[in-house]
């Protein structure tokens, strides 16, 4: 383990939980169907105009969003599920998370039993210390989560909810069944948000986002830079973070830089991203990089 230094004791908060909203369009947040989304829009700090990375599939943002660098870097190019080959030498998010002393936990669909010896070594290669595969519906993997997010306050809680997705594929983006399961992913969300706002003590830190929309040249796929494709939501709210519509600057890679910058561990030099302190009042003390001006 490489020495590190300590963690910030100024930092916002104690735990970050991590949803990725896998397949969600952004410009369904705000439809009355999905009243937690468009209550997030209201009531968290936004934005509906970030962008994922290229190529936009889910293993390339998700190992983006654990390595904090572009797909070119990382190596997971594809959505093909293999053990990438990177071209820097990675600073996983989890991996620093740990070596600072904090747990972390992801909440993870469960994967053909062919494939979950390899899937055990991806995510043990990124550090994540506990993990769950569990499901593929936004309820059953939060419902595997919860006895961690209720007893276990500090480090980082990611989960993956892949419903939407798989269904986007299956019959189309914004078709009945993809709007079910974004239903089912807002009513998850939902129940998550009141479980903290009733047992949270304000410092833990929820970002929603999107790993990617759909449907933009191609109904049942996702892998273009048209915007529908790359168009992605991004929520923060709590500890401490006011309510604010972010600058359309964002990306996916500005995630793990501000999960960091959260739990006040310094950004590897390799993160392509930078932190998303505008809606934390304390940014300037803390220190950290204030992204262009935000629209209020």
């Amino acid at each position: 383990m490489s020495l590190r230094p300590p963690r910030d004791s100024d930092a916002p908060a104690r735990r970050v939980i991590v949803v990725v909203l896998d397949g969600l369009r952004a410009d369904l947040v705000g439809d009355p169907r999905f009243p937690t989304l468009a209550a997030m829009a209201r009531e968290s700090a936004h934005t509906l105009d970030a962008t994922t990375v290229l190529p936009s599939v889910t293993a390339a943002a998700m190992t983006s969003l654990l390595t904090g660098v572009t797909p070119a870097m990382h190596g997971m190019d594809s959505d093909r599920f293999r053990f990438p080959t990177p071209r820097i030498a990675l600073e996983p998010l989890p991996r620093l998370i740990a070596e600072h002393g904090l747990p972390t936990f992801g909440a993870l669909a469960q994967v053909p039993w062919l494939f979950r010896p390899l899937a055990r070594r991806i995510v043990g290669a990124l550090g994540m210390r506990d993990v769950v595969f569990g499901g593929a519906s936004a309820h059953s993997l939060l419902a595997a989560s919860l006895p961690v997010v209720r007893h276990e306050r500090q480090g980082l809680v990611l989960l993956h909810w892949p419903e939407a997705d798989a269904l986007g594929h299956a019959h189309g983006w914004c078709t009945p069944p993809y709007l079910a399961a974004v239903q089912r992913m807002d009513h998850a969300l939902g129940v998550l948000r009141r479980e903290l706002a009733a047992h949270d003590d304000g410092r833990t830190l929820l970002i929603a986002l999107a790993d990617h929309g759909g449907g933009g040249r191609v109904p049942r796929h996702h892998d273009s830079a048209h915007p529908l494709d790359c168009t992605i939501p991004i929520f923060l709210e709590g500890a401490g973070a006011r309510a604010m519509t972010l600058a359309p600057t964002h990306s996916l890679l500005d995630v793990p830089a501000t999960v960091l910058w959260a739990l006040g561990i310094a950004r590897p030099a390799s993160y392509a991203g930078t932190p998303i302190t505008a809606p934390f009042a304390h940014a300037a003390r803390i220190g950290g990089p204030v992204p262009a001006l935000a629209v209020a």
